[in-house]
């Protein structure tokens, strides 16, 4: 009997230490190769991302450049109808600039 627990003593790991260590190892190795894929996932995901970013600053782009030539044309007409109004009523239009005048005078003396 005393000479079993001298041998386990005299040997530096048991078995199970062993087991312990391939199993770190294994999952060192495990952990390294997960990252690894990560990694490459998380590039191509990016560039998944760019090109729907890019997509989107498009549509943006097209949408805003539409909305800029809707209001450019309402302007025009708008500009155009007030010229055929005044051109139709001129002492009408006279008397509203006045009175448009006259109310914005009262307003700031006060």
């Amino acid at each position: 009997m005393s000479a079993e627990p001298n041998a386990q003593a005299e040997s530096p790991r048991s078995p199970d230490l062993d087991a312990i260590a391939a199993d770190l190892a294994s999952l060192k190795r495990d952990f390294a190769s997960l990252m690894s894929h990560a990694k490459s996932g998380a590039f191509s995901g990016a560039g998944t991302a760019a090109q729907a970013a890019q997509g989107a600053t498009e549509q943006i782009r097209e949408s805003a450049a539409h909305l800029y030539d809707s209001a450019t044309a309402t302007a025009e007409y708008s500009a155009k109808s007030i010229v055929r109004q005044v051109e139709e009523h001129p002492l009408a239009t006279l008397l509203l600039v006045f009175a448009g005048g006259f109310c914005a005078s009262r307003l700031m003396s006060r």
